[in-house]
């Protein structure tokens, strides 16, 4: 059975406690910080998130937390400019020759 990733934004997190929740469209969803990527640091508030959730003795939380590129049109012009100035160096240096 395939396990379905929910998304949703960051709404709080209590650095003390090491749990937060996040929001999602059905509702709030608790995390604990030993689920979330720990490369990537503290979980921050509005924070795109994709998750999968487990549940246990009724209760649902969110485990296998993703970080989720917050501005995908800027990372992918961002990654445009990087490939067109490395095309018109290689194109430039061709004509130095």
């Amino acid at each position: 059975m395939k396990q379905e990733f929910y998304h949703g934004k960051v709404k709080q997190y209590n650095p003390e406690k090491g749990f937060g929740f996040i929001a999602t469209a059905e509702g709030e969803i608790f995390f604990h910080i030993s689920d979330y990527p720990a490369t990537d640091g503290e979980p921050k508030r509005n924070e795109k998130v994709k998750f999968l959730v487990q549940e246990n003795e009724g209760k649902f939380k969110a485990i296998k937390i993703e970080r989720v590129d917050p501005n995908p049109a800027k990372t992918k012009k961002n990654k445009i400019l990087a490939h067109n100035e490395s095309i018109t160096s290689e194109l430039l240096s061709n004509f130095r020759r």
